[in-house]
């Protein structure tokens, strides 16, 4: 019981503790922009008159309001103009929550929406929401040193710790279901979702050899299985610092991968961006090192060590 109760001080001790806020406002940017490229397509459709209303949809809750098609279309524009503020960290906390709930309420108009990537970059922007995201990196910032009321440049550490658990659970449920799906394991999934786009993998920029490796069936029976174990290998090796460089390569040529030979909405490039979470807290611009550990401003050393 005593084990148990230490763990959990510790726990609390490494979640309170106070860290720099410049890797989860860099997160801040790049997950904004990656919210203007979700959400400017669906705004743009609004305001050309196709959207959700004229579509097949099935209500994900029944209770849950729908607007009207001029009022939806107000909301999407809304969305776009706060994503972008986001990104530049004008008055970034409230964009970020406003880009958040209209990214939440899109997600969840109908189940035809709940796709993995849109749910996972609505929870990455929900604790983006909740963290002082704009005290670095932003327009904010600059204006509050110009005025000489600097923003605070630390906040505690439980928003960088949730960001980094997300990330890595992503990889880890991904290559656990895929571990235990024979279809997928054996390569069937894959060579079948690739030879349905197979115009698009032959007008992308891989060489001929790579894609004809790409559409032949007995290649995929082999690349499944080095996919899911990367993706398991991604999910634990970024937990310590001795193979989070490995980790962190392997996650990046995944998503590159992933870009070049599917079409899979914007996952690739919020994948790439919540990396950027796995940075020492205090990100610092003259020697950046991905995989420095940084000095806390807390004496306890938690969880065996601090965060890195």
């Amino acid at each position: 019981m005593n084990g148990a109760t230490e763990m959990i001080r510790r726990v609390d001790r490494a979640l309170a503790r106070t860290v720099s806020v410049r890797s989860v406002s860099a997160v801040r940017m790049l997950v904004g922009a990656v919210a203007v490229l979700h959400l400017a397509p669906i705004a743009s459709d609004a305001v050309s008159g196709t959207t959700f209303h004229g579509r097949f949809r099935q209500p994900y809750t029944s209770w849950y309001p729908e607007l009207d098609p001029r009022w939806y279309t107000v909301m999407l524009v809304a969305g776009v103009v706060a994503a972008v503020a986001m990104t530049a960290g004008v008055a970034a906390r409230a964009a970020t929550i406003a880009t958040t709930a209209v990214v939440g309420y899109h997600l969840f108009l109908s189940t035809t929406h709940v796709h993995h990537n849109r749910a996972y970059l609505f929870g990455v922007l929900l604790v983006l929401s909740m963290s002082r995201c704009g005290n670095a990196f932003s327009v904010d910032a600059w204006w509050a040193r110009r005025a000489g009321r600097p923003l605070d440049p630390e906040a505690p550490a439980w928003p960088m710790w949730l960001l980094r658990f997300q990330c890595a659970t992503v990889y880890g449920a991904s290559g656990l279901s895929k571990l235990l799906d024979p279809d997928w394991f054996g390569g069937t999934v894959t060579w079948a979702r690739v030879t349905s786009q197979s115009a698009m993998v032959r007008s992308s920029a891989l060489p001929d050899i790579a894609v004809d490796l790409l559409l032949d069936r007995s290649f995929h029976s082999v690349a499944a299985k080095f996919v899911v174990l990367t993706e398991l290998f991604i999910a634990g090796g970024l937990w310590w610092r001795r193979t989070r460089p490995w980790a962190v390569s392997a996650a990046v040529m995944f998503h590159v991968m992933i870009e070049l030979s599917a079409e899979v909405q914007v996952f690739s490039y919020l994948g790439l961006a919540v990396l950027v979470i796995w940075a020492p807290p205090s990100l610092p611009l003259d020697r950046f090192r991905l995989f420095h550990t940084p000095r806390m401003t807390s004496s306890p050393t938690p969880l065996g060590g601090p965060p890195s």
